[in-house]
């Protein structure tokens, strides 16, 4: 992306096919880097830390400009420069989480290039991954779905 070379954004999932094996730790640096509560927990070796001070040291570690943890239906929490959003979960229907990681990634890792502000970030990933979860299987939330559900959820009355 225009000026990016080099500018990476990661997920790191743990799944019970690779419980313990598929950590954060793995990876030295990213740019932008979303992972979901336990994932961060794993990484860290920590169940019961404040999850604030796991990100900024996670975020530190890796030199991220933002790092972002979803919280399922307690929505996410951001960070960057200029500090923490913590952004409700907004899509209620939950149907199958398969997906919503990888929807919250797709959808806001362009934002975090272009230099977008925490609280959109969070916001739109957290649209999007709502999304996903509200689906069967792993498909594509679609431009036309984020469009609808924006329109109907914040359109001037």
């Amino acid at each position: 992306i225009a000026g990016q070379i080099g500018w990476l954004a990661l997920t790191v999932q743990s799944n019970a096919a690779n419980w313990g094996f598929n950590l954060l730790t793995k990876w030295p640096r990213a740019d932008y880097v979303v992972v979901d509560e336990m994932e961060l927990r794993l990484a860290c070796g920590d169940q019961d830390g404040i999850l604030g001070r796991l990100l900024i040291d996670q975020r530190d570690r890796m030199g991220a400009r933002v790092f972002a943890v979803t919280m399922g239906h307690r929505g996410c929490l951001v960070l960057d420069d200029d500090g923490f959003y913590e952004v409700p979960a907004l899509v209620s229907g939950v149907v199958d989480r398969m997906g919503a990681g990888d929807a919250f990634l797709a959808w806001s890792a362009t934002l975090v290039c272009i230099g977008a502000p925490g609280e959109v970030v969070g916001l739109i990933g957290s649209i999007a991954g709502g999304l996903e979860a509200g689906m069967v299987g792993n498909r594509p939330v679609t431009l036309e779905m984020m469009t609808q559900w924006l329109n109907q959820n914040f359109a001037a009355n």
